[in-house]
C-alpha cells in the first residue's frame, strides 16, 4: 500500500530509523525523492532540517532572553534616579527638597529627548559598522533603527533605552552639587548639553567599537588593549563628578557656608533627613545591580552568566567594605556611629568598583571599596580646604572615586577575566600591574582619566562661565534665603525644620519675602517648630529699626525678647544682638530660647557692612538648637 513516496518496505525502514515515530515517518515519506535518497538519506535530510529549525528557535529564545535582561537592567538603572533624588533631598536643607525632586525628574526627561535626537548617534552611530575614533555621526533620532527590524539593525531598539538610562544617571550627578543656589534656567540648559554633547563623546571613546580608547575596538586597541571601564567609573561617574566640581566652583558657595569660624559647615547639614538619604542609598545600591552586572548585555550563554554572577559579587563586596570603612572611620574621628558616613562609604565603594567589577577578584573588590571610602573622605576634606561648596559631595563621591576606579583596574585586572569579558587573546601582558602586567593597561587607564576630565572640564567651564556672565547661573540672595521650594516652586514641604538661613539680605522687599516664608511655614506646620536667627547687614540704623519694626509688627508688636515671648505665649520674637544686629527667633522651638542666645553670641563675629546674617537652625529637638 505504501505511504507517500515510500512503499511498505521503505516506510518500515524509515519508521525504524525514527524510533517508531509514525508522524515523522509520514513527513519524511512525503518528499518526492525518498526512493532515490533511500531511507537513510531521507531521514538524515529531515533530521538536519529539524536541527536547523530548532537552532533558529533557540537563537530567538536566546535573543529574547538577552533583550529582556538588558531592558530589565535598564529599568533597574532608571530606579537610581529616585535614589539620587532621595539622597540629595536628605542631605540638602529642607527648604530645597521640592526643587531637588523636580530637577531630578525633568533632567531625566530632557536627557531622553536630547539623547534621542543627537546624543545616541554621537555615542554609537556607525554607518555600515564604520565611524571615527572621536565621535559617531549616524542614526540621528533613531532614523535608521526605525527603518530596521529591531534585531538586525546596527542599533537595536533596546540599546537606546539601556544607554539612555546611563546617560540620565551621568546627567543627574550634578544636581546636588549646585543645590540651593543654582537657577532652574541654568540647570535646564546644562541638562540638555550634557546628554546631547559632553557625555556621548566620552561614551564613544570608551564604549563604542570604533572609539579610540575602547577595549572593544578590535581593529586598533590603544596600546594593544584599550582602556577598561566596564560599567562607567569614568564614562558616567567621572564625567558627572567633574561637571559637579566645575558647577560648584562657578556657582559659588551658599552664602555663609564658610563664614563664622567654620560653624556653618555643621549647621548646613543639621537638618539632614536620614530616612531620605538612607532610602536613597539603598535604592542606588539596588540600581547598581543593573548598572554593573547588566553591562554584560547578555546572559543566555554560560560565559555571560558566569561574568554576570561574578560582577554581582564584586559589586556587593566593594559596597559592603566601603560602608563599613565609612562607619568605622567616622567613629574613630568623632566617636559617633554616623549614618551619613556609612551611606557615603557604601556609594564610594560602588562607584569605585564600577570600572573593574568584571575583571577583578572578589578579595580585590573589598580593597577597592575600602580605599574608595577613604578617597571620598579625602575629596570632602579637599573641598572644605579650598572652600568649594558641594552640598551632596558629588565630586568627592563620583569624581574622586570614579578616578580611583579607573586606576584600580590598571592595578588589579586579572588576565583570564579580561579574556573572558572582552575576547582578547592570551599574551601581551594584558593585565593589571599586580598580576605581572607591563603597565600597558595602567597607561591606558591614566590616559582615559586625563582625557575624560579634560574634555568634561573644558566643556563645563565654557557652559557655566557663559551662564554666569549672562547672570543666569545663580538665584538671588533673597530666593536662596527663602529656599527654592518657596521662591521657585511655590511650595513648602519641610515640617519642623528651619527654612531661613544665612544670606546677605537688605531692604523691605527681602524682609517681606522672609516674613512670607515664615508665615507660610508656620501655618503649614500648625505652629512652632523652627528657630531662625538673622542679622541685618545694613549699616544704616534707621533701616535696621525699620526691619525690626516690620518683623515685630508682623509677629507680635508687644514682644521684643525671648523671655517676653514665652511669657506672652508668642513664639515669634525680635531682640537686639551685640554688634548692632537683629535677631528674629521662635521661642516655641522645643519650649525655650537657647537658639536666640546662641545667635546673639555669634553676631559680633560676623559684624560689618558686608557680613552675612548669622544663622541657627533646628528641628524639633528638646533643646531648641540643632
Amino acid at each position: 500500500m505504501g505511504i507517500g513516496s515510500c512503499d511498505d518496505q521503505l516506510f518500515a525502514r524509515v519508521l525504524a530509523l525514527l524510533g517508531g515515530d509514525p508522524v515523522a515517518a509520514k513527513v519524511v515519506c512525503s518528499a518526492s525523492d525518498v526512493g532515490m535518497l533511500g531511507a537513510d538519506g531521507a531521514v538524515t535530510r529531515w533530521a538536519v532540517g529539524q536541527l536547523r529549525t530548532t537552532q533558529g528557535s533557540l537563537e530567538q529564545v536566546q535573543h529574547g532572553l538577552n533583550v529582556s535582561f538588558v531592558l530589565s537592567s535598564a529599568y533597574q538603572v532608571f530606579v537610581m534616579q529616585l535614589g539620587f533624588a532621595l539622597f540629595a533631598a536628605g542631605v540638602v536643607r529642607p527648604k530645597n527638597i521640592v526643587s531637588i525632586f523636580i530637577k531630578n525628574f525633568f533632567d531625566t526627561c530632557i536627557a531622553g529627548i536630547a539623547f534621542y535626537l543627537v546624543g545616541y548617534a554621537f555615542a554609537f552611530g556607525a554607518k555600515d559598522g564604520k565611524s571615527n575614533g572621536f565621535i559617531g555621526y549616524w542614526d540621528f533620532a533613531l532614523s535608521y533603527t526605525d527603518g530596521g527590524n529591531g534585531r538586525s539593525a546596527p542599533l537595536p531598539w533596546h540599546m537606546f533605552i539601556w544607554n539612555w538610562s546611563f546617560c540620565s544617571a551621568a546627567t543627574t550627578i550634578l544636581s546636588g552639587s549646585i543645590a540651593e543656589r543654582g537657577t532652574f534656567a541654568s540647570y535646564t540648559i546644562y541638562a540638555a548639553v550634557m546628554p546631547a554633547w559632553v557625555y556621548p563623546v566620552v561614551a564613544h571613546w570608551l564604549w563604542s567599537p570604533q572609539g579610540w580608547l575602547s577595549v572593544r575596538n578590535k581593529e586598533s586597541r590603544i596600546l594593544g588593549i584599550g582602556a577598561i571601564d566596564y560599567a562607567g567609573s569614568g564614562v558616567v561617574h567621572l564625567v558627572g563628578g567633574t561637571a559637579a566640581l566645575v558647577g560648584s566652583i562657578l556657582v559659588g558657595p551658599r552664602v555663609g557656608r564658610f563664614e563664622g569660624g567654620g560653624m556653618s559647615g555643621h549647621l548646613y547639614r543639621a537638618t539632614a533627613a536620614p530616612q531620605l538619604y538612607l532610602m536613597g542609598t539603598l535604592l542606588l545600591w539596588f540600581g547598581w545591580y543593573g548598572f554593573n552586572p547588566g553591562s554584560r548585555l547578555a546572559i543566555a550563554d554560560d560565559n555571560s552568566a558566569m561574568i554576570v554572577g561574578r560582577t554581582a559579587v564584586t559589586t556587593t563586596l566593594s559596597a559592603c567594605a566601603g560602608a563599613l570603612t565609612g562607619l568605622l572611620f567616622s567613629y574613630g574621628r568623632h566617636k559617633v556611629w554616623d549614618l551619613l558616613s556609612t551611606c557615603m562609604g557604601a556609594l564610594a565603594g560602588l562607584v569605585s568598583v564600577t570600572s573593574g567589577c568584571s575583571v577583578i577578584e572578589p578579595w580585590a573588590a573589598i580593597i577597592c571599596g575600602v580605599v574608595g571610602a577613604f578617597a571620598c573622605e579625602a575629596g570632602d576634606s579637599l573641598l572644605e580646604h579650598l572652600k568649594i561648596d558641594d552640598p551632596v559631595s558629588a565630586f568627592p563621591l563620583h569624581g574622586f572615586c570614579g578616578a580611583w576606579g579607573l586606576i584600580y583596574t590598571g592595578l588589579m585586572a586579572k588576565e583570564v577575566y579580561i579574556q573572558q569579558v572582552y575576547g582578547v587573546a592570551p599574551g601581551g601582558h594584558r593585565m593589571g600591574i599586580f598580576y605581572g602586567g607591563h603597565a600597558q593597561l595602567m597607561l591606558c587607564q591614566v590616559i582615559a582619566l586625563v582625557v575624560v576630565v579634560g574634555w568634561t572640564m573644558a566643556n563645563m567651564l565654557l557652559l557655566f562661565w557663559g551662564l554666569r556672565v549672562a547672570h543666569l547661573l545663580r538665584v538671588t540672595a533673597e530666593n536662596e534665603a527663602a529656599g527654592l521650594d518657596f521662591a521657585a516652586c511655590g511650595q513648602f514641604n519641610a515640617q519642623g525644620a528651619c527654612h531661613v538661613h544665612s544670606s546677605k539680605i537688605n531692604g523691605a522687599k527681602s524682609t517681606e519675602l522672609l516674613l512670607s516664608a515664615i508665615s507660610i511655614e508656620r501655618r503649614a506646620n500648625g505652629g512652632p517648630g523652627f528657630d531662625t536667627s538673622l542679622r541685618n547687614s545694613s549699616t544704616n540704623p534707621s533701616t535696621r529699626c525699620a526691619v525690626a519694626a516690620r518683623i515685630t509688627g508682623a509677629s507680635s508688636p508687644s514682644v521684643t525678647s525671648p523671655t517676653a515671648a514665652a511669657a506672652a505665649g508668642s513664639s515669634i520674637f525680635i531682640a537686639a544682638a551685640p554688634g548692632d544686629g537683629v535677631i528674629v527667633g521662635d521661642a516655641g522651638c522645643g519650649g525655650d530660647a537657647a537658639a536666640a542666645a546662641a545667635a546673639a553670641a555669634v553676631a559680633p563675629a560676623v559684624d560689618g557692612p558686608d557680613a552675612p546674617w548669622a544663622e541657627q537652625s533646628c528641628t524639633s529637638n528638646p533643646n531648641g538648637v540643632a
